[in-house]
């Protein structure tokens, strides 16, 4: 009778997506330049070989990372006659349930290799797609302007926090958002 293998099975679908996890992370945090595979292994609990075994490199472990987060269709499933807050609620989840990819691209866009990657990943899974949702119309204008809104929000409060928002937003200031969104609808 054979000995059972003392070695842990490797979960392959697990471990690439701690991997995912672990890189979100990190490159939200600290961004792309400053963050390492061995930053990103340590925090997911994996040996570092295995980022070159399911991604390649550092450049196509961002590109997996990112177009995860980048899903329009999280957005475009809004009901429209609720859009702006419901997007204006997204945006600001506490941070454990937010799936925002802005915090990432904001930070990558000091490398010009991921700043490549985060053009062209921000074109073809978010800005097209709402381009086509909002219609022939204007439509990317208004996607555009969907993430000017979305940007400028993200980064003044969590890349650069303003002293006056640190308390959350007022019903006012989330009313005015929400209207904003909703207007490149209506």
């Amino acid at each position: 009778m054979a000995e059972p293998d003392p070695r842990p099975q490797r979960d392959a679908t697990r471990t690439r997506a701690a991997i995912l996890h672990a890189a979100q992370q990190a490159f939200s945090a600290k961004g792309y330049t400053d963050t390492g595979v061995r930053d990103i292994t340590a925090a997911a609990g994996v040996n570092p070989a295995l980022v070159s075994r399911y991604f390649g490199s550092k450049e196509k472990l961002y590109e997996a990372a990112l177009s995860q987060l980048l899903n329009a269709e999280l957005v475009l499933g809004f009901p429209r006659a609720r859009f702006g807050e419901a997007v204006v609620r997204m945006l600001l989840a506490p941070a454990p349930q937010q799936r925002n990819p802005l915090p990432m691209m904001l930070l990558a866009s000091a490398d010009p290799t991921a700043r490549a990657i985060t053009e062209r990943l921000l074109t073809e899974l978010f800005l097209e797609p709402m381009a086509r949702w909002y219609g022939p119309e204007r439509g990317a204008e208004k996607a555009a302007c969907f993430s000017l809104l979305a940007s400028g929000l993200t980064l003044y409060r969590q890349i650069y926090p303003l002293a006056a928002l640190e308390g959350g937003l007022s019903d006012e200031t989330r009313g005015w958002l929400a209207g904003a969104f909703q207007s490149l609808i209506d």
